[in-house]
This record gives C-alpha cells, sequence and structure tokens, in this order.
C-alpha cells in the first residue's frame, strides 16, 4: 500500500531524546487520515514543536494568489506560524538557530513556478548557514516524475516564480529536488528524505488511494493540476487563466471572445489524450470578476508528455484567430512581462509575437533540457519505468 513520507515518518522513527523542532507546512501536511503534521508532532513525546513556517497561501492554502501572507498563531497548539510569503521569504536565523531539526512537508505540483519549491529551496538555504539538520518527507509528483518538459530558467529572469535553475516541469519529487539542490550546492548539513513506500514513476496520483489535499486556491483537483505547467503562462497576459471559475487553469477565455473561431484553431494542434470545447464562464475573483467569459476549456485525464506545449498552442491559437487581442501585461517591479518569469525566459512570449509555430515556439526556448534531463537521474529515489 502507497504511503506518503509521512506516514512512514511517525511510524518509523527511533526512540531519541526530544527534539525541538519547527514544521514548513501547509493545509496539504497530512495523512490519510487527514492528521496534520503540526498537531502529530505536537502529540509525540520525541518532539517539541517550537514553530510552524508556511509558504504561499499560508497554514490553510486558502489565501490569494500572490497576496502576502502576515504571521498568525496555531492556536489549537498554542505556536507561532510564521510566513515565508511575506516581506520576508526566507527564515531568519534567530527563528532556527533555537531548534533541532526542520520538517519539510507540502504536496507539489512539479512545475518551477509553483512557489513552494522556492521555498523549499530558501529553507535549505537557511539550515545551510547554521548546519541545521533538515527532514523532507516526500510525496508523489503529480506530473509522473518522468517527463521533463520545457524551458530552463534563464539568467535575468530569476524571480520567486523562477527561483531555481531547473527545467519548467522538471520531473522529480519534493525529496528528489531537495537532494539536488542540496548536492549542488554542496551543503554540509544534514538532509535526509522520508520516502514514500510503495511508490514509482509514473504512477497517477489517483491510483494511490490517496485523498487529494488541495494545495492552494485555484488547484481543486488533479486534473487542474495536469493542466497547469502549460495554462499558467495565461497568468502573465489579459486573458483570464480561470481563476475563480470552477475550472481554474483549464477554463481560459475572457469577454468579446469568438469561443469557435478559437476551438477550429486550437483543435488540430493538440493531441488525442487532451479534449477541448468551448465554454463560458463567471469569474468570482481574479480577472474578469462577475463578467461573462467566453474561451475554450481544455482536459486530460492522465499525465500527458507534451502540457507546456499545450499552453503554448492555446496562447498561439488565440493571437492567431483573434489578432490583436491578447496583451502580455507586466507587474509592478519587473523588468520584463510576467509570463517572461513564468517561462524563465522571454523566447516563448517573442515566439508567439513573431507567429512562430508552437512546437517551435518551445523546442527553441528549452535549450539545456536535455542535459538537466540526464543530470537529475543521479537524485532519484524511485524506480522509474
Amino acid at each position: 500500500m502507497f504511503k506518503p513520507g509521512i506516514e512512514v515518518f511517525f511510524e518509523n522513527q527511533m526512540t531519541s531524546a526530544p527534539r525541538r523542532v519547527a514544521a514548513v507546512t501547509n493545509f496539504t501536511g497530512r495523512d490519510r487520515h487527514g492528521r496534520h503534521l503540526a498537531h502529530l508532532l505536537a502529540n509525540d513525546s520525541r518532539f517539541t514543536l517550537a514553530r510552524i513556517f508556511t509558504p504561499e497561501h499560508g497554514f490553510t492554502s486558502d489565501a490569494p494568489d500572490g497576496e502576502h501572507v502576515s504571521n498568525s498563531r496555531e492556536k489549537s497548539l498554542e505556536v507561532d506560524i510564521i510566513s515565508l510569503y511575506g516581506p520576508n521569504k526566507k527564515p531568519a536565523r534567530e527563528l532556527l538557530a533555537d531548534l533541532d531539526l526542520l520538517i519539510y512537508d507540502i504536496q507539489d505540483l512539479g512545475v518551477r513556478f509553483y512557489t513552494y519549491i522556492s521555498t523549499l529551496r530558501n529553507i535549505l538555504d537557511a539550515a545551510s548557514e547554521i548546519d541545521l539538520p533538515v527532514v523532507v518527507l516526500d510525496r508523489p509528483d503529480v506530473m509522473g516524475g518522468q517527463t521533463v518538459e520545457g524551458p530552463m530558467l534563464q539568467p535575468g529572469f530569476s524571480s520567486f516564480v523562477g527561483h531555481l535553475p531547473i527545467a519548467l516541469r522538471y520531473g522529480l519529487t519534493p525529496g528528489e529536488l531537495a537532494k539536488w539542490w542540496h548536492a549542488r550546492n554542496a551543503m554540509k548539513n544534514q538532509l535526509s528524505v522520508i520516502c514514500c513506500e510503495d511508490y514509482h514513476c509514473p504512477t497517477e496520483f489517483d491510483n494511490l488511494s490517496f485523498p487529494w489535499f488541495k494545495p492552494s486556491p485555484s488547484m481543486p483537483d488533479v486534473g487542474t493540476a495536469l493542466m497547469y505547467p502549460g495554462t499558467c503562462l495565461f497568468e502573465g497576459s489579459n486573458i483570464s487563466e480561470g481563476r475563480g471559475s470552477t475550472h481554474p487553469f483549464r477554463n481560459l477565455g475572457a469577454p468579446g471572445i469568438d469561443a469557435d473561431r478559437w476551438l477550429e484553431c486550437i483543435k488540430p494542434l493538440l493531441s488525442d489524450e487532451v479534449t477541448v470545447t468551448t465554454c463560458s464562464f463567471v469569474p468570482t475573483f481574479s480577472k474578469f470578476t462577475g463578467e461573462t467569459c467566453s474561451g475554450i476549456r481544455l482536459v486530460c485525464e492522465h499525465p500527458i508528455a507534451n502540457a507546456v506545449y499545450t499552453g503554448v498552442a492555446a496562447l498561439w491559437a488565440l493571437m492567431q484567430s483573434h489578432p490583436g487581442l491578447v496583451e502580455f501585461t507586466d507587474r509592478p517591479g519587473l523588468e520584463h512581462p510576467f509570463i517572461d518569469y513564468l517561462a524563465g525566459t522571454d523566447r516563448i512570449r517573442k515566439g508567439l509575437l513573431a507567429g512562430e509555430k508552437p512546437s517551435d515556439i518551445v523546442r527553441n526556448s528549452s535549450a539545456g533540457c536535455e542535459e538537466f534531463t540526464a543530470q537529475r537521474a543521479s537524485f532519484f529515489l524511485y524506480l522509474r519505468k
């Protein structure tokens, strides 16, 4: 039976002197029964839970996208919750100095711009500076752990949505990624990864007999996650990526779009694994709140090999069928349009504006991806089939 790292950790920990620990986690840090890491630690005599650190979206994983999260308190445990998505995104030295161990447990998506891995990097960096041991309680790669796809992060496009020099879809579990970063930087502190049991790649999440705990407000199910590597690129445009609708990152659109024309243009570009239909939706938050948007809905039932390409193709088809409609938007304090930071390069945006074919855009923007694909194999913790 599949077990995530959190279950293995509490079943197999040897008796030892009590250790003062902090948890880096959010709503997803739970076992199959819904028991949260913070409560399991607080109720285990081997540990003293000193504090909780949380990433973007906060401890309950429901704060809005991109919105700073304030410090708070877990009242039932009387433990402080320190936000790592506010003025400080890296834990302060004094908040680590009194610890014996830092424990990380967050369900990720295997996509570079999903910011939980930026938090993972920051806590590894901070712990290394004071020789603090770190334990990563591993979880599956929702994307399957095999396919590596899309641009590598290029110099000049680093940000919190592009904080690690990896491919956009990187094909590693959180524990494998932590091992890669730890080794790459020759960190001297101890890193332990508690592996999942009865798990190999690829294994579809729906086949694990394990609950989906929503990792962020617009990630309600696994089907949403499967489209996310490509359709999140719409976040860098004036077109809705479906946030605030019943199908975020699968509904794409805006008021006034001719959905049939868009559908006709995109259909020949998609693999048989992706279903596309026209749709209309009214976002309850984010872009076009309260307005009726017309567009398309993309659906796949299983992880696909070309999720990044699918998002690029959707943008390309909209730009071809509706010339002049799509704009690539800026954000305060950023030198380039936001899509460049999501992609980790300006090559996708420039290719779209030049009218290059989607397959050429992805291929021409993915230099270094094959080298990374081979390099990461040294850090595999699970059999790849």
